[in-house]
């Protein structure tokens, strides 16, 4: 009988603990900062181009490259906002819930008479303080 081997998405689910709650909104904090330290820096380059006004750029060229810097820049504000956002999120969350913390790839093996949508679907794997406490595929 004929099998194929196709990627699918696997839901990681974690059950909420204290510990989960404080390595996840530390891990979130570290986030933060280096988008911080990446706005610091393009604010930091777009005061080096205004000072360049008089240099080899042309006008259009400047422009062109504050519209790069000023998007950069407000992308990473929003990334930082979604982080704020998601660090309450976390710490409104109640101890023994359960909470979709990611999404990964994984494989699995169809073969003929098998329900497509069963197999690509509904797969999971929820796990407590690291430790896997159950596996649905």
């Amino acid at each position: 009988m004929a099998t194929i081997t196709l990627n699918r998405k696997v839901l990681i689910k974690v059950i909420v603990s204290q510990e989960f709650k404080d390595s996840f909104i530390k891990q979130l904090e570290v986030l933060i900062s280096e988008i911080k330290t990446n706005i610091e820096k393009l604010k930091s380059e777009e005061s080096k181009l205004l000072l360049n006004v008089g240099s080899s750029f042309s006008a259009q060229e400047l422009g062109n490259i504050r519209a790069r810097i000023s998007k950069e820049r407000e992308s990473q504000e929003t990334a930082k906002k979604e982080i704020e956002n998601k660090i309450n999120e976390v710490k409104n969350l109640e101890i023994g819930t359960l909470y979709p913390y990611a999404s990964i790839d994984g494989t699995v093996d169809i073969k003929e008479g098998d329900n497509l949508w069963e197999k690509l679907n509904g797969s999971e794997i929820t796990v407590r303080d690291g430790i896997v406490i159950s596996i649905k595929t």
